[in-house]
């Protein structure tokens, strides 16, 4: 299958208008009827673009996923908003500050690090530096300040900048990736249930869109999207596009879509570079289908993914070296934070640190509170024979972190999709758990564990466990009882995993819920006292 003109016309179209809209509302300071509109119209042709081509008419629950991915971004916007719908509290601005950079034809940020801090002989240790305005958590490298993020949404944005001139906080960029990793999702929905599930019933479409847009910790990010944020989802929202331009390649094989999953999948790296080791075994795959399944056309199918890859490789190479002269040097051996990671960097993947980050990860529980909501997300709720245990310069409470199992027990589905009986699908669902299985190890191994860091993992393991539910579902076809029983049970964990995310996204971001709006406070315990007590 090639993408047309229309198509491709159709995907540029739409990402325009819904990108004039974010300009319109960030101009504006608040959401109004004409950026709300454009911002819609612009969602539903990008949507409607990529599932329409010549003879591959929308699926038959293409309205329904609309709808219900409409009400998710609805939901983003109330919550990025903190309840108030127009105006959007900003948080930092770093890649603005990057893609002004980029705009004037430099890597470096035009902000000069303060000539005290220069003057240091060791400005990388927090206790030197004290009483020094800095930019928080830069890299500082001969007198200038970097950015150790990836630079793929500073340069998407320097795109804009000889047009649109006012700042763009990381917050617009956040919401945007985050829409745009919801659409990709939904698309893959449609796409797995047209090709292998093709009699799922409509609500288990309605409740596969709701669980991956709503599972946490995506509202919890959603609420207070900084640089941080916006990094993850940047390389989510690449990294799940490339999935998609990857299985519909195959599906009905294409050069083009493959071309494109390899220039998504460099955006992702080029967003943030630990993608690079399950987009290398996505690589991986590729070469073994294309040899065993289609060797007439292997060659250029494994060519049209390697070379994005290949160029987007060298292009990082090349901003590295020019940045801080290595080709292997991202900027982290620089950065200004709390510890002096200067000196540590070797110490920041560890085999040591798998113990209490897999306690973290799936299991670390909530903190109890005398009040509604009654519980938060907590830095650290381990069992006490790990104090004694503290290896090199792992951080036991880094940031709160809510274990998947505890806060998402729907994510167990995931384990079904490996022993389904479909054989054309299992290169999918191996893509999917080799790929979700790698990013897990990534984060049991990093020194540092924060809830956003969830979300390296989540989204391919989310469309993985779709895929397992689904798969339970058609496997008790013939058994009504215990299919109605296994749809009850899988409905209630759906339903507990959304609300605890809506309540985590809540309690434990108080502090700043109080500072913008303090009413929505009120409202909402004075909703649960009047209708639960």
């Amino acid at each position: 299958m090639k993408l047309n003109e229309k198509v491709v016309a159709g995907i540029f179209a739409g990402c325009i208008i819904a990108g004039a809209a974010l300009l319109i509302r960030q101009s504006a300071g608040a959401w109004g009827f004409k950026s709300l509109s454009l911002l819609i119209v612009g969602i539903l042709i990008v949507l409607v673009s990529l599932v329409y081509s010549k003879g591959n008419p929308p699926d038959s629950m293409f309205p329904l996923s609309v709808l219900t991915g409409g009400l998710i971004v609805l939901i983003y916007i109330w919550i990025i908003s903190i309840g108030t719908w127009k105006t959007w509290p900003v948080t930092t601005d770093y890649y603005d500050l990057l893609a002004n950079a980029f705009h004037h034809g430099q890597l470096h940020l035009e902000t000069k690090p303060d000539p005290a801090l220069l003057a240091l002989d060791d400005p990388y240790n927090p206790d030197n530096r004290k009483g020094i305005p800095v930019l928080w958590d830069l890299s500082l490298y001969q007198g200038e300040y970097y950015l150790y993020w990836g630079p793929v949404p500073a340069l998407l944005l320097a795109l804009v900048k000889p047009f649109y001139f006012q700042p763009v906080p990381d917050n617009i960029l956040s919401f945007a990736f985050m829409v745009g990793l919801l659409a990709f999702q939904i698309l893959l929905i449609l796409e797995l249930r047209k090709n292998y599930f093709q009699e799922l019933p409509v609500w288990a479409i309605a409740l596969s869109i709701s669980f991956i847009g709503l599972i946490n910790p995506i509202l919890y990010m959603l609420l207070e999207p900084r640089i941080y944020e916006a990094a993850l989802v940047s390389a989510q929202f690449f990294f799940i596009g490339g999935l998609y331009w990857l299985f519909t390649a195959f599906n009905k094989p294409s050069i083009s879509r493959l071309i494109l999953a390899g220039t998504f999948f460099a955006l992702s790296v080029g967003s943030r570079t630990t993608l690079v080791i399950p987009i290398a075994f996505l690589a991986l795959l590729v070469l073994i289908r294309a040899v065993k399944g289609y060797r007439p056309q292997a060659v250029q199918f494994i060519f049209a993914l390697a070379l994005p890859l290949a160029l987007g490789a060298a292009a990082y190479g090349w901003y590295n070296h020019a940045r801080f002269d290595s080709f292997t040097e991202f900027g982290l051996g620089y950065q200004l934070t709390q510890t002096d990671i200067h000196e540590t960097l070797n110490e920041s993947f560890s085999a040591a640190y798998a113990p209490p980050n897999l306690y973290k990860l799936l299991l670390n529980p909530f903190e109890a509170k005398p009040t509604f909501p009654f519980f938060k997300a907590t830095r650290w709720g381990g069992p006490a024979w790990y104090e004694s245990y503290n290896p090199h310069i792992y951080d036991y409470y880094a940031e709160e972190v809510t274990g998947m199992l505890v806060g998402s027990p729907f994510l167990i589905f995931a384990l079904l999709a490996a022993v389904g009986s479909q054989k054309n699908i299992r290169w999918i669902t191996v893509s999917l758990a080799g790929s979700s299985l790698l990013l897990f190890l990534t984060l049991l191994f990093f020194f540092y564990l924060t809830m956003r860091y969830l979300l390296d993992l989540l989204p391919a393991l989310s469309l993985l466990t779709c895929i397992g539910f689904w798969q339970g579902l058609e496997s008790l076809k013939a058994r009504p009882t215990a299919k109605s029983i296994y749809s009850i049970a899988g409905t209630g964990l759906w339903a507990y995993t959304v609300i605890i995310s809506f309540l985590i996204c809540y309690s434990s971001n108080l502090h700043r819920i109080r500072i913008y709006n303090p009413h929505l406070i009120q409202n909402i315990e004075w909703t649960f006292n009047h209708f639960f007590k």
